[in-house]
């Protein structure tokens, strides 16, 4: 079952130009200021799942895209040309990129919101981006005491079934530990201090949406 593209849910294009144009999001706020700590140093960024580049269009309205070189990554091509529409200035910087299958180029910083909970085969595409990521992960994701493996396909929601996972924050974090880098859950801001809310509203579906920032064990 594919991830979330422009194709699975009506009118996704449009959604997504109007965010570009219009909304700053809080999920990237709250990230930009957790990387407040790179100020004396320019950093890589590797935005997996990055749509049309929201992330970077929060560092363009912090005045920080000098502290950072930002790419980004998303399995959709149409995303990524809204991302090449509203930031000429980096288009060159969004590719089209399946980290299901592939690694992406090594980054300092690896960012991935609202994709990995989508994708068919997570648990590689965490392996992928912990493999390649030096410093820190900040993964933006479903998570609770169980794991769920649920596809919505009701066609009042969805144009195209896609799945929609949770994963069990104990297994999750042994998994940061086994590929060496520190785990911390961070509450949401963009769902009022990660409550549980329904991402289809009155489909009976219950989700929490935290921040997990993974930090590299330097080796001694």
């Amino acid at each position: 079952m594919p991830t979330h593209t422009s194709k699975t849910i009506a009118n996704q294009i449009e959604f997504y130009e109007d965010r570009a144009k219009k909304v700053d999001l809080i999920w990237c706020q709250q990230i930009v200021s957790l990387l407040n700590i790179y100020e004396q140093e320019k950093v890589s960024i590797n935005d997996i799942g990055c749509n049309y580049g929201q992330f970077y269009k929060e560092l363009k309205r912090t005045n920080v895209t000098d502290r950072f070189k930002y790419r980004g990554y998303d399995k959709d091509p149409n995303f990524i040309e809204i991302g090449k529409k509203y930031f000429a200035d980096i288009s060159d910087n969004f590719e089209v990129f399946d980290i299901e299958n592939f690694v992406p180029p090594k980054s300092d910083i690896t960012i991935c919101s609202a994709t990995l909970e989508h994708l068919d085969k997570p648990l590689v595409a965490l392996e992928n981006m912990l493999n390649s990521t030096t410093k820190e992960i900040y993964l933006r994701t479903w998570v609770g005491t169980s794991k769920i493996e649920e596809i919505q396909s009701d066609a009042k929601y969805v144009l195209s079934p896609y799945n929609i996972n949770q994963f069990n924050l104990f297994e999750l974090s042994q998994l940061f530990f086994e590929r060496n880098f520190n785990f911390l859950c961070i509450p949401d801001l963009a769902t009022n201090h990660s409550k549980e809310y329904e991402p289809f509203k009155n489909a009976g579906i219950f989700r929490t949406m935290y921040i997990i920032k993974g930090t590299k064990i330097l080796e001694t």
